[in-house]
């Protein structure tokens, strides 16, 4: 009997006409136990046997570099790491921490603090001259160049239902800070805030809509229906492995979608019991601890599918005045105002850094959910890399030694389980170089470059 094989269609177009694409399978030829069939198979179908993945999670408004930095240049058990980067312990030998890298391109130019060091984060490059009011009287326009994120998805995102993924949580306006990414000079790409709009987008197949007045929850709940019969079809053709991971996989996206129908819950006994809706607002802070959780799964799914191989999700505009009161009642000011009041008094210093801890939460999550993913002798975030950048280093506009933050090691490219500081400070021109490295792109600079010497020393 022919053995059965499954095409690299199939993967992208999904089953049932529904765009609910698959994991990588063994009968797809991706496996190292199948070589040398994966390597005729795998890497005929998708240029390697399993592709690299980037994401860049953007956290505003600095940090509170007194419990950041760890505190050795070695990572062992994580206890090294610092009261914001603990919820990472489990995961000490996938980071490297790096210091005395400085948004040097962001101290020049068009614009205050807050759009230098926003609109620079990824592309590298002074501001654009325009009409966007901010601080002082100061005024920018876009960002003039394309950014890092989307230089590596023209290099590895071409063979990808969609070439790169930008979802947002509570960013709000057209406006310098609420943009992260680029595809050229001028060419800013709005994140999409909305869990329901990325999951129609990515997993749902809008022919299948049966009204046009039926309700997104309906919407989805028919793509999952519709697909049930041509899994189940599929899973008798398959191997115990491909049947455990095909398992996992629907069932992660039906954790998702019933969790987008769940709505909302009242977050103390004492709340009046609010009529709740199939939507959670995505409005609202009370929502965000939520809508993270979602935009991150969302984003860990369309990497492990292969609908998309770059991804960023935007966390609050830069100089954010959202009070993050899910935090604590103590936390009743929002997050901009608190970080320009400093780390010198021991309560706000308190506030910001359980602020910074719940993004180092964010991250932690997201590198589980990707080990969770099985894939070939590993998992998905074997070959993914995790970017955590920031505008500033601290809330008063400081932008020297940001604190930057990788986590994977592009298979094998970096050594991570490290804290490594530059021996004199350097752009980090020469970091989004390092990045694009080890997404296998050739380049001899990024952005400016005036700013760019080479790649970071230390790194790999």
């Amino acid at each position: 009997m022919k053995p059965f094989r499954l095409s690299r269609r199939a993967v992208l177009k999904g089953l049932g006409g529904a765009a609910l694409a698959l994991p990588f399978l063994e009968v797809m030829g991706c496996s190292k136990r199948l070589a040398p069939a994966s390597e005729q198979t795998g890497r005929a179908g998708f240029g390697l046997e399993f592709p690299k993945r980037f994401i860049v999670l953007y956290t505003p408004n600095g940090t509170v570099p007194p419990d950041f930095w760890p505190s050795s240049s070695t990572f062992q058990n994580g206890e090294e790491l610092s009261p914001i980067l603990a919820p990472l312990k489990d995961h000490n030998r996938d980071l490297l921490v790096l210091g005395n890298v400085s948004a040097l391109s962001a101290l020049t130019g068009p614009g205050d603090a807050h759009q230098k060091g926003t609109g620079q984060c990824l592309t590298g490059r002074a501001m654009q001259e325009g009409d966007f009011p901010g601080d002082a009287g100061l005024s920018c326009g876009w960002a003039d160049g394309i950014s890092l994120d989307q230089e590596i998805a023209n290099h590895i995102g071409t063979k990808t239902k969609f070439l790169s993924l930008e979802l947002g949580v509570l960013v709000y306006g057209a406006t310098v800070g609420a943009r992260l990414a680029y595809r050229g000079p001028a060419q800013p790409l709005p994140p999409e805030n909305s869990p329901y709009a990325a999951f129609d987008r990515l997993f749902s197949d809008l022919s299948v809509a049966p009204a046009d007045a039926m309700r997104k929850t309906e919407q989805r709940r028919a793509v999952l229906g519709k697909v049930a019969s041509d899994y189940d079809r599929l899973r008798k053709r398959l191997g115990a492995a491909d049947r455990l991971k095909l398992d996992g996989h629907l069932a992660s996206v039906e954790d998702i979608a019933s969790r987008l129908d769940r709505g909302s819950a009242p977050t103390s006994p004492a709340c009046a019991a609010p009529a709740l809706t199939p939507d959670l607002d995505i409005d609202k802070v009370a929502s965000m601890p939520e809508l993270c959780r979602l935009q991150l799964d969302l984003i860990a799914m369309s990497l492990a599918c292969d609908l998309t191989r770059v991804a960023s999700l935007h966390f609050t505009n830069s100089a954010t005045t959202k009070v993050l009161s899910f935090l604590g009642p103590d936390i009743t000011e929002g997050h901009h105002p608190m970080a320009h009041n400093g780390y010198a008094d021991q309560v706000n210093r308190d506030r910001l850094t359980r602020i910074s801890r719940f993004y180092a939460e964010q991250l932690a999550y997201l590198i589980a959910k990707l080990k969770s993913m099985p894939e070939g002798d590993g998992t998905v975030f074997d070959n993914t890399v995790i970017f955590w950048t920031n505008e500033h280093a601290d809330g008063n506009h400081l932008r020297k030694n940001i604190p930057y933050v990788v986590a994977g090691n592009a298979g094998g490219y970096f050594k991570t389980g490290r804290y490594v500081v530059q021996q004199k400070e350097v752009a980090h021109n020469n970091l989004l170089l390092s990045l694009l490295h080890a997404m296998g792109v050739e380049a001899d600079t990024f952005g400016d470059p005036d700013f760019c010497t080479g790649p970071l020393v230390g790194m790999i």
